[in-house]
């Protein structure tokens, strides 16, 4: 079982994670999507110009997993804009290798959810949860869905499996900056209100809901 320490977002566990290209190197599955989404989006300039002025840089650990498909979409995006500024400080991590920790910093009734972001001032502090993906995504998602559950229609259970997956994947890869840009609109808008806000209200939360929104 792990220790206390073990399960503490700490100076000492953010130093052990990984830097993006790391992460890819080790990559078992998605691992093309995930590079091909990496590469195609540019990071808007009004995203970089939020953390390019801030006072001192910021700490960034992600939580993710390659089989997971908003992670795919999401994580690639988030790591190319800390890689994009020089005040992110970025460590990726396996969140299957982090369940105690990882699940330590969701809702209780979110426990597994995947991808998180968590950002923090140098001192350890966080000061946003970006929990998924973007919350405003979920409409697109959900017309995806929509769109290959229509397209395989007809087919076997296993058909319709392989076929959704590989349809799924596709979808991310050629929407990357559309969808990429969305993310960063509401990433960024979680942190630029963090840091407007009172400190004693951090973390915020933000990404996607549970239960979903109306």
């Amino acid at each position: 079982m792990a220790s206390a320490q073990e399960s503490k977002l700490d100076q000492q566990k953010f130093d052990q994670g990984m830097t993006t290209q790391q992460y890819i190197d080790q990559i078992k599955v998605n691992k093309d999507p995930f590079v091909a989404i990496y590469d195609e989006v540019q990071v808007p300039a009004d995203s970089l110009e939020l953390f390019n002025g801030l006072n001192e840089p910021l700490k960034l650990a992600v939580f993710t997993a390659d089989w997971c498909g908003d992670a795919m979409s999401t994580t690639p995006v988030i790591l190319k804009l800390a890689d994009s500024t020089p005040n992110i400080s970025l460590q990726v991590f396996n969140r299957d290798d982090e369940l105690e920790l990882s699940n330590s910093l969701l809702p209780e009734h979110r426990a597994g959810t995947v991808p998180i972001f968590v950002l923090m001032d140098r001192g350890m502090n966080q000061m946003v949860r970006f929990i998924e993906t973007a919350n405003t995504l979920v409409p697109d998602i959900d017309a995806m869905d929509a769109a290959i559950d229509a397209e395989t229609v007809g087919m076997s259970e296993a058909e319709q499996r392989q076929a959704k997956r590989g349809r799924r994947t596709s979808y991310r890869v050629e929407r990357a900056q559309a969808w990429g840009e969305v993310i960063l609109k509401e990433f960024g808008g979680l942190v630029a209100d963090a840091l407007a806000g009172n400190p004693e209200d951090r973390p915020l939360e933000g990404g996607t809901k549970w239960p979903p929104e109306d």
